[in-house]
Parts: structure tokens; C-alpha cells; sequence
């Protein structure tokens, strides 16, 4: 396929991802008005006690998650099912290159959290900041709610939405469809880049932009070196397991906090580990030609 038939497919993939878009603006809200909270504001419907609050939060993120992210990706992968988008080459895969891949961005946490932790203090005293540092408290209340509810239905609900769905989503959208098509287009890093700025920007949260960078670039890493979805959705399945995991340790309240930040001796061996890994894995398989049309 030559560039230009690639390059007809920028309109289409635009228009399904506006249709995802005005779908999830339209649908997500009905997993509010089925628990009774419909035109209420955020602020409002947090404002009440009962457990109705998690579990309607908790439907109306896994709709916004069906019909934003995977519906439109799934639509994209069946179209470019015949080639019309070029797939990333696949190489030979070891079980030492999945370890690779998986250790990367858990090694990276706690440099990402400080890196976070400094843009935070320096854009407390950003006045612009400051509506975003509201949106971001609203959220994490939302969160907590919809993370800490009373049955082990609510627990598994809550595993499938934030662990399982979240990273399948974002891994079907911004990797298998977003970084596939620009791969086509420009140069690997670039194409990486790309996918990143909009994995970013797709999170709507200015206040967790360096985290979300370095984790979005991370996995567009691994899934240009492997040219594998699943090892690209399994860097992210581990480290929303692990989020998730923590804030329940945590307890209540604790999510979003980006206060504490670990032992300087703790990042720099996460460094380490987190670059050592990525340089073997970029040294068993790069440099990686994409597939001719």
C-alpha cells in the first residue's frame, strides 16, 4: 500500500473517533439515571451517602470506556482487517523479552511519581492550575467511591472496569489503532511520540501530564518493539493491578495523593532496572522495518 491510499484513512479514523466521542457523551450518563442521579452534578451526587453513588460512577466509567475507546478501535481493527493499514512486523518473542517488556514500567513508578510530585509543587502556584487541582480532588473522591464499596461483586466489578477494561481500551485505541496508523506515516519515535501526546491529552488530566508521558511512551515502546498488543495490554494490565492494588492498601482517601514520594536510592535503582531493561530489549530488536503494503 502506498502512502497516499494510507493517508485516505485519516478522515475515516478521525470521523470514528468523533463518533466515539459523541457516543460516550450520550451513553456514559445513563449509568447515572439507572441508579437515579441523572442531571445531577458530579459535586452534588458525590455529596450523598449511599453505595448506589460507586456502583452508578463505576457503570458510567466502564460505558464511557466501551464506546470512547474500545468500540471505535475495534471498528478501525476490523476495517484495516485487509491490510489498508499496514500491521507492525512481529519478531521472534521470548519469554525474556515479555520480562523485559513487563519490568520497564513498574521499575519506572517511582521515578514518574517524583516527576509528578515536582510538577505539582511548582503548578500549585500557577493560578490557571487551579481549577484543575478542583477537577483533579472531584475525581479522586469519584474514584474512592467507586473503588471501596461493601460486596465482592462491587470488588470484582470495580477489578474489571478500573484493571481490565481500562488498559484493554486505551491498549486497543492509542497502540493497535492511534501509533498503527502513524507508524505508516513517520518515522518510529515520532510515531511513538504521537501516540503518546494523544494517550495524554485522551486522559484529560493536566495535573498527572508528566506521569501519563512517561507511561504512555513506555507502552508505545514495548508494543513498537514487540508488535504484539498483548504485550503492550499486559505493561498496562500489571500496572493498573498494581494502582489498584496499593490504593486498596492504602484505604480510603488515598487515591490521587502524589505527596509522598520514595527514597532518592528507591528511584534510582527503579532507574536502573527500568533502563537496563528497556536497552536489552531495544538492543534484541531494533532496528524494526515496518511490513510492506
Amino acid at each position: 500500500m502506498n502512502v497516499t491510499s494510507r493517508r485516505s484513512e485519516f478522515l475515516p479514523f478521525l470521523l470514528v473517533l468523533f463518533t466515539g466521542a459523541l457516543l460516550a457523551a450520550l451513553i456514559a450518563p445513563k449509568g447515572l439515571e439507572l441508579f437515579g442521579y441523572g442531571g445531577m452534578t458530579l459535586e452534588a451526587i458525590l455529596a450523598r451517602p449511599e453505595v448506589g453513588v460507586g456502583r452508578s460512577l463505576l457503570l458510567s466509567q466502564g460505558l464511557y470506556a466501551l464506546f470512547m475507546f474500545l468500540l471505535p478501535a475495534l471498528f478501525l481493527y476490523q476495517r484495516w482487517h485487509d491490510g489498508r493499514v499496514a500491521s507492525l512486523l512481529q519478531p521472534s518473542w521470548s519469554a525474556l523479552d515479555s520480562l523485559l517488556a513487563w519490568i520497564i514500567l513498574p521499575a519506572l513508578l517511582p521515578a514518574l511519581n517524583a516527576c509528578n510530585s515536582l510538577w505539582v509543587g511548582a503548578a500549585h502556584g500557577m493560578d490557571f492550575m487551579a481549577p484543575h487541582f478542583e477537577a483533579q480532588a472531584q475525581s479522586a473522591l469519584a474514584v474512592d467511591r467507586m473503588l471501596f464499596m461493601p460486596t465482592w461483586v462491587d470488588h470484582a466489578a470495580s477489578i474489571l472496569v478500573f484493571v481490565v477494561l481500562a488498559a484493554f481500551s486505551e491498549e486497543f485505541l492509542f497502540r493497535a489503532s492511534l501509533q498503527r496508523f502513524l507508524h505508516g506515516q513517520a518515522k518510529p519515535f515520532m510515531a511513538i511520540l504521537g501516540a503518546t501526546i494523544a494517550f495524554t491529552i485522551g486522559h484529560m488530566n493536566f495535573i498527572q501530564w508528566p506521569f501519563l508521558v512517561g507511561a504512555g511512551f513506555t507502552l508505545g515502546l514495548v508494543y513498537y518493539l514487540s508488535g504484539r498488543l498483548w504485550i503492550s495490554f499486559g505493561a498496562h494490565l500489571i500496572h493498573n493491578g498494581l494502582t489498584y492494588y496499593w490504593t486498596q492498601e492504602a484505604g480510603p482517601n488515598a487515591y490521587g495523593t502524589m505527596e509522598e514520594v520514595l527514597p532518592f536510592w528507591i528511584i534510582l535503582c527503579g532507574l536502573i532496572i527500568a533502563l537496563s531493561a528497556g536497552w536489552l530489549l531495544i538492543k534484541r530488536h531494533a532496528p524494526k522495518p515496518h511490513r510492506a503494503a
